[in-house]
């Protein structure tokens, strides 16, 4: 469909008017009026209108618009006409109620404008996203419950979370190259410091990049989100029960095409936040020190540029940073600022760091290569296979299992190396599908007679029971 098949041809038409600004505030009301009521009369807009755009309705020429006589004369008159004219042009429309009253109603398209023309005139900064900690939410509440519904709803959810939190971070990245721009045009330190604190601190740090560091991280939660999405996806039976889930819900033709988009977006979330830090948290940091390190450099220049006390206090302090006795310039200096020089004894005073001398090149070393024995390469594999196969790990696995379905990190045995290096690939071999047993991590570690593995679960897979 084309733009202005799903809006009218003249919507746009009073802001592109010379009276554009009183358009811009009447569709502001609007949109206030329109969040306040589910039914809005066109009497109570006409007293809005009135009561808070009475000054720029009184200032306004209408300067070839088609209004007449009797609407120009007073301000009820230049109220009514703007009613009219949004009305007219397809802001929104007009319908009679059981009361015999004029309603108010606002057209989808209408309604996602107004937002947007009010989230732009809103100075507030932007809080309270959490893409991410939603994400986990959803997919961890559906883990438990078990309910193919809920998990398929919550695939879903992941999928529109992570491309509203790439929206975002995308939205950060142009926003600092923003804030670039605008630097170039601050001439005064006051400015550039007000423009750094207040405006870049506020509306960028504290609104996206401390939340995405602190309390929305992608880091603390990307661990969890995907081992819950490859342990949804390496499930056929669960993936079939939320294939049907989502053909009863009409998000496909046949189960086939429920199941591929489910397993589209289940990798695609997957791979998002595998790249999350690399291509978008590490190029936002870069371009925020960037940011920081280009308004240091101002402040610096257009203090050591200005013709005043504090110009020259800065050059001053400068040269007697760079001289180390200050040469005589303290002497100088002492009538106009009565500076004085002091120094001070310390256990350092008597000492002076060794430089180091001009390295000479020496001759090169030969390396002698030692031929590798097939004999005790041979020895070394069997020993590596017989005592560290798969075999002896699923054996070493369900000998700390027992009888039991799950057994944690704290309960394996850490005595020697042998113990630590059968922990470590059992963890590693339980992302196999033929192992018979499964491996979820917890976070965190478990350290015991000087040995560190991850805290994890062990737990035997259904049909080995």
């Amino acid at each position: 469909m084309k733009f202005f098949e799903a809006v009218p041809d003249e919507l746009f038409s009073p802001l592109a008017s010379p009276n554009r600004a009183l358009y811009a505030d009447a569709l502001d009301v609007l949109c206030m009026a329109y969040r306040q009521k589910l039914k809005l009369p066109e009497d109570e807009l006409y007293s809005m209108l009135r009561s808070r755009l009475e000054q720029q309705l009184a200032d306004a020429t209408f300067e070839g618009e088609d209004i007449d006589e009797n609407e120009l004369r007073d301000i009820s008159g230049r109220a009514r006409f703007l009613i009219r004219k949004l009305c007219a042009k397809g802001w929104f429309e007009k319908e009679r109620g059981p009361d015999f009253r004029e309603y108010i109603t606002v057209p989808g398209y209408a309604s996602r404008l107004l937002e947007l023309f009010h989230e732009l005139r809103d100075e507030r900064p932007a809080r309270g996203f959490s893409y991410v900690f939603g994400t986990y939410s959803a997919l961890r509440v559906a883990d438990e419950t078990g309910s193919a519904y809920e998990k398929m709803a919550a695939v879903y959810t992941a999928f529109d979370n992570t491309q509203a939190l790439i929206r975002l971070l995308r939205l950060v990245y142009h926003n600092v190259k923003h804030y670039f721009q605008m630097q170039l045009e601050l001439h005064d330190v006051g400015e550039v410091l007000s423009s750094y604190f207040d405006d870049f601190g506020q509306k960028v740090i504290e609104a996206y990049i401390r939340p995405l560091k602190i309390k929305d991280s992608v880091p603390k939660y990307r661990v969890p989100i995907r081992t819950v999405l490859m342990r949804w996806a390496e499930d056929d039976e669960q993936l079939a029960a939320m294939a049907r889930a989502a053909q009863q819900e009409r998000r496909g033709g046949t189960m086939e095409d429920c199941r591929a988009d489910i397993l589209r977006r289940i990798f695609w979330v997957q791979e998002c936040y595998d790249d999350l830090e690399h291509d978008y948290l590490d190029e936002i940091d870069a371009q925020v020190r960037r940011y920081t390190r280009a308004a240091t450099q101002k402040i610096e220049n257009l203090t050591s540029r200005e013709q005043n006390v504090r110009g020259d206090l800065d050059a001053v302090l400068t040269a007697l940073s760079h001289s180390r006795r200050a040469d005589g310039l303290t002497d100088r200096l002492r009538p106009v600022f009565q500076l004085y020089e002091q120094s001070y004894l310390s256990e350092k005073s008597l000492w002076y760091r060794k430089r180091p001398g001009k390295r000479s090149r020496a001759a090169a070393v030969l390396i002698e290569e030692n031929e590798t024995d097939a004999a005790s390469a041979a020895q070394a594999a069997a020993l590596l296979h017989s005592e560290y196969g798969r075999a002896a790990v699923a054996a070493c696995v369900q000998g700390w299992l027992g009888d039991r379905d799950t057994c944690l990190s704290e309960d394996i045995p850490l005595e020697n190396d042998r113990d630590y290096v059968m922990s470590l690939l059992a963890v590693l071999s339980g992302g196999s599908r033929r192992a018979a047993y499964q491996v979820e991590e917890l976070g965190g570690s478990v350290c015991e007679n000087g040995y560190s593995i991850p805290k994890v679960q062990f737990s035997r897979k259904e049909n080995e029971k």
